[in-house]
C-alpha cells in the first residue's frame, strides 16, 4: 500500500512517500480503506521525538490517528459492521507502527463511527481527535456547564476551533486567545471575547474582567508562564485540564482544590458518534479545513510547527 512514513527521529524532511505492507485486522478491529487523515501537532511532536517515555515504537513508523474511509475487512468476532460502511474514528495506540497517513489502518471497532450522510472524507477525517480532545477535556473532565466562564487558549487552531462552539453549547462564557487576523473566526465560532495575545496580555484582560477567577482553563500551549498562569486564573475548585504538559508543580493547586490533570484524548467509537450527531444537526459547526495530498504530508507538517493553520489541515489520500 501507498503510506508516507519515517525510520528516525528528525524534521518534515524524514517524512518518506513509498510502499508498505498492507496490514490486516486483528480480533475486534476492522481494516479501514483510508480516503482522508488529519494533521495534528502531535504527529509532527512523534516525528521529532518527543514524549518517547509514553510510547513504544516498530520502526518504521507511519504517522497519524485520524482518518476517514470505508471497511475494507472486518477481523475475526466484528459484529453490527459491514464491508463498505463510511466510517471516521481515531487509531489511537501506544505502539506506533500503523498510522492513518496510509491507504489502509487496522483500528478497533471500538474507535470508530458511521460519517453522517451529509458530510465528505475530508470534513469527516477533520474531527476525530480534536472533538474528542475538547468533549473530553470541558464536559467530562470539566463539567463545564450553564453560566459558567472557560478560557480557550489558541482559539483559531484545531482544538480551540471546535472546542470553542462545545463551551458554548455547554452554556458557558467563553474566553479565547487568538491573533486580530483570526478574531472574525473565533468571534463566529462563539467566542465572547477573543484577545490578540500579541497586542494585550491576556491574563489581566482575564483578571479584570473576572476578578473571582474562571470556571475553566483549557490549556493548549506549550509556554512554561503560559502553563502557571492557567493555575492563577482558575478559581478555587475550577478545572485546568493540560492539553500538551504535565500540571505545574504549584502547592496553590492542592490549596485552592483545583482539579488539573495532563489529559490525553481517549478513543471512544461511542462518544464520536453522539458528537456526530450534533454536528451533523448543525448544534456544532464544523472547523474551517484546507487540504492536501498525501505526497505533500512534509509540506503539512512544515505548515503545522508555523502555527498559522486555522482550523484543520487534512490529507487526502484515496
Amino acid at each position: 500500500m501507498k503510506a508516507v512514513y519515517y525510520q528516525e527521529f528528525g524534521d518534515a524532511d524524514v517524512l518518506t512517500l513509498g510502499e508498505r505492507p498492507r496490514p490486516s485486522p486483528g480480533a475486534g478491529e476492522v481494516l479501514v480503506r483510508i480516503a482522508a487523515a488529519a494533521v495534528n501537532p502531535i504527529d509532527r511532536r512523534l516525528r521529532a521525538g518527543e514524549l518517547q517515555d509514553f510510547f513504544e515504537r516498530t520502526w518504521p513508523i507511519i504517522p497519524g490517528w485520524d482518518f476517514s474511509g470505508t471497511i475494507e475487512q472486518l477481523g475475526d468476532g466484528v459484529e453490527g459492521w459491514t464491508v463498505g460502511e463510511r466510517v471516521m474514528g481515531l487509531a489511537f495506540t501506544w505502539h506506533l507502527h500503523h498510522g492513518t497517513y496510509a491507504e489502509y489502518v487496522p483500528v478497533s471497532t471500538t474507535a470508530i463511527a458511521r460519517i453522517p450522510n451529509r458530510f465528505s472524507f475530508v470534513e469527516a477525517a477533520a474531527l476525530p481527535l480534536v472533538s474528542l480532545t475538547a468533549w473530553q477535556a470541558l464536559s467530562e473532565f470539566s463539567g463545564l456547564t450553564k453560566d459558567q466562564t472557560v478560557l480557550i487558549q489558541a482559539g483559531a487552531g484545531g482544538v480551540g476551533s471546535v472546542a470553542i462552539p462545545m463551551a458554548r453549547y455547554l452554556g458557558a462564557k467563553v474566553y479565547t486567545t487568538t491573533r486580530s487576523k483570526n478574531r472574525d473566526y473565533v468571534s463566529e465560532r462563539g467566542a465572547h471575547v477573543a484577545i490578540d495575545y500579541s497586542q494585550d496580555d491576556y491574563v489581566s484582560v482575564i483578571r479584570e474582567a473576572e476578578p473571582d477567577g474562571l470556571d475553566c482553563v483549557l490549556e493548549t500551549l506549550l509556554d512554561d508562564t503560559a502553563i502557571a498562569n492557567a493555575i492563577r486564573l482558575t478559581k478555587d475548585g475550577g478545572s485546568v485540564p493540560y492539553m500538551n504538559n504535565e500540571p505545574p508543580d504549584m502547592p496553590e493547586i492542592a490549596a485552592r482544590n483545583i482539579n488539573t490533570a495532563f489529559l490525553h484524548h481517549r478513543a471512544d467509537g461511542e462518544m464520536l458518534t453522539y458528537l456526530a450527531g450534533l454536528y451533523d444537526s448543525g448544534e456544532l459547526p464544523l472547523p474551517e479545513i484546507a487540504t492536501m495530498p498525501l505526497a505533500k504530508a512534509a509540506a503539512a507538517h512544515r505548515q503545522s510547527e508555523s502555527a498559522t493553520t486555522r482550523g484543520k489541515l487534512v490529507l487526502t489520500i484515496d
